[in-house]
């Protein structure tokens, strides 16, 4: 389907035209590991990517450091609370963590500008939720109007980092 013709309602219809790309075609079909496996994957790439040994990130949380390979490098169980603990400590995000992992079934995804900014946008989503449950917003808004809004944002944020870009280039010239 040309990009021209996309639009959020026909993307996510279940029946795609013949020979278009399903919408989830970027994730796994089915997953490969478990979902802790996929967040013991994801944890030793952002530390490999930090330069942070297992053995250092031990230490700095007060865990034993045969404790802890057993966890990321065997089959240990993960722990929902030592995994958030790991999260905090080397700064992941526990959304995109999550959406990478459990929607996308791709821990690899995690450092992706699109998976980021995905994400971002869906933290807005909610707390825009949330502000209209308290009762804060009151209008009724059409599908339409909300992804046009949403384009127009993106289009505004996609030309001020252009433009920000450009002056990094100028003053370093």
């Amino acid at each position: 389907m040309p990009h021209r013709d996309l639009t959020p309602e026909t993307v996510f219809k279940p029946s795609s035209p013949a020979g278009s790309e399903p919408v989830f075609a970027f994730a796994s079909p089915a997953p490969l590991r478990c979902e802790q496996e996929q967040y013991k994957h994801l944890i030793n790439a952002e530390m490999m990517r930090q330069g942070i040994l297992p053995a250092h990130l031990a230490d700095r949380m007060g865990l034993s450091r045969a404790k802890l390979h057993k966890i990321l490098k065997q089959s240990n169980p993960l722990s929902d609370l030592l995994r958030d603990q790991i999260f905090d400590e080397l700064g992941i995000d526990h959304v995109r963590a999550k959406i990478s992992v459990a929607l996308l079934h791709d821990p690899h995804a995690y450092v992706e500008q699109s998976v980021f900014l995905a994400t971002e946008s869906l933290k807005s989503f909610y707390l825009e939720v949330l502000t209209c449950r308290r009762g804060s917003i009151e209008v009724d808004l059409r599908p339409a109007v909300i992804h046009e809004a949403a384009r127009r944002a993106y289009d505004l944020l996609l030309s001020h980092q252009e433009r920000v870009l450009q002056n990094n280039q100028t003053l370093q010239a």
